[in-house]
This record gives structure tokens, C-alpha cells and sequence, in this order.
């Protein structure tokens, strides 16, 4: 959210050799253009996590023929034809080289959006936001158990299930 923001890219963000700020315009097309294909983004998301759930979810007592499922999964969960004879899953390291399964990535965008609208968006770069966010959140490092730590830090943003943690899915753009 941060990156996205024009307040806080125009305190660096210029050009190379002319060194002229981003142009808030820019920013702002490219903010749109993300809002605009969001739905396309989350569906390639959502379908990274079913490969990753899928190959690393379950017991497998023989082979899997990944590119019959990568193409399956494609047909049926989002809305693009797959191209025979590509096997692009192959080279998509991110699949094994994680130390989480790929659908957090979902779920840890979630808990960044409600850090965002409660904590953050309205003075990203104000002391006091950073002093929230320095003794609330960052201060404790591993030292506190991640769902204390979010229900402490967001407080109302959260709900807990089962001993986890549900974020505020409003603010999951």
C-alpha cells in the first residue's frame, strides 16, 4: 500500500537521468489500472494457490501429471484457455522454493489491506503512524505469537477462529 501511495512515493520516486518527480497523474493511472484488473489478479492468485494446494495439499501415492492438472485447474477455475504444450508451472519456483503455502499470499494480503485502512492510509508517514506501527506491531519480532500480535495490533479488524485469525476481507483490494 505503501508503493501505491502518492504521498509517499513523491518523497522519492523520480525520474533516473532528468530527476523530475513521478507525476501524481501516473500514480494515478496506475492505481486505476490496478483497481481495474483487480478481479483478473485475484483469479491468477487464486489459481496459484489451488496448483500449490493441490500438489503440496494431499498425499499423492503415485505421479501427478502436473500439466493435465495445471491445464484442468485452468479450465475450470478461471476464465483463460490453456495453451497445449506449455508447461509454464515447471519454471514457477515459487511453487517449491516458499516456506509458506502460496495461498497466504491471499491471506496475508488481507491482513495488509486492514493495516492499511485502520492504521495507516490516512497519515502513512506521520510519527504517529510510524510510532503505531513500531510499538504495536514491529517492536516484538518473533517474540510474539502472530495472532496476539494482530488482535492486539488491529484490534477490531479481526476476528479469531480456532485459535487463528480471519482479517477484515472488506479491505481485501
Amino acid at each position: 500500500y505503501y508503493a501505491w501511495d502518492y504521498r509517499v512515493l513523491r518523497t522519492f520516486a523520480r525520474h533516473e537521468t532528468t530527476g523530475e518527480l513521478i507525476p501524481e497523474k501516473l500514480v494515478k493511472a496506475m492505481n486505476d489500472a490496478r483497481r481495474r484488473f483487480a478481479a483478473m489478479e485475484l483469479q491468477r492468485q487464486i489459481f496459484y494457490s489451488l496448483i500449490d494446494l493441490r500438489i503440496f495439499g494431499e498425499q499423492h501415492n503415485t505421479p501427478i501429471d502436473t500439466v493435465s492438472m495445471v491445464a484442468d485447474l485452468k479450465t475450470q477455475h478461471t476464465s483463460w484457455k490453456h495453451a497445449k504444450g506449455t508447461h509454464w508451472h515447471t519454471r514457477f519456483s515459487h511453487l517449491v522454493n516458499y516456506g509458506a503455502g502460496y495461498y497466504s499470499y491471499l491471506y496475508a494480503r488481507c491482513f495488509a489491506a486492514t493495516i492499511w485502512h485502520n492504521i495507516c492510509h490516512e497519515e502513512p508517514l506521520s510519527l504517529d503512524t510510524g510510532s503505531i506501527l513500531r510499538e504495536r506491531f514491529l517492536k516484538h519480532g518473533g517474540a510474539k505469537h502472530p495472532v496476539n500480535l494482530l488482535n492486539d495490533f488491529i484490534g477490531n479488524g479481526i476476528q479469531s477462529c480456532n485459535g487463528g485469525s480471519i482479517p477484515d476481507a472488506n479491505f481485501a483490494g
